[in-house]
């Protein structure tokens, strides 16, 4: 579903990864989006579906909040840092944190994410850890 506002945007994503909604959180991604990841010394990039799936199957709430918000004219960069912490499905403790810087654009009076780098400060036991926008400006 599209959304209106910088606002909107930002407080979906943070529900679509608190409640682990896959599909809620593709929608708020173009369909041309491109997520990096890096993990330290590892660096791959993933499609919004692949990045969805992997978020949810973490099967943990993702935590964020937005350190910075540049607006210019329909595009927005915003600055998030995040932070996982619980157990897996699979019965894994898992904590991390890092940060993400998003590109935001304004598609036909609707925003979405364009693209995406998730920086992450402690290495992932698998290739999901990922930014989580639990933003608020």
């Amino acid at each position: 579903m599209p959304v209106s506002s910088l606002d909107a945007l930002f407080s979906a994503l943070e529900s679509a990864l608190e409640s682990g909604d896959e599909e809620a959180l593709r929608a708020l991604y173009l369909p041309t989006a491109v997520i990096g990841h890096d993990l330290g010394r590892e660096r791959f990039e993933s499609t919004p579906e692949e990045a969805a799936a992997d978020r949810v199957r973490l099967g943990i709430p993702i935590r964020a909040s937005l350190r910075r918000l540049d607006v210019d004219g329909d595009s927005v960069r915003g600055e998030l840092v995040w932070a996982v912490e619980g157990v897996t499905p699979d019965g894994t403790e898992l904590t991390l944190d890092g940060a993400a810087v998003l590109t935001c654009s304004d598609v036909g009076s609707a925003w979405y994410i364009a693209s995406e780098t998730v920086t992450c400060t402690q290495a992932a036991p698998f290739s999901s850890a990922s930014p989580s926008p639990s933003a608020r400006r």
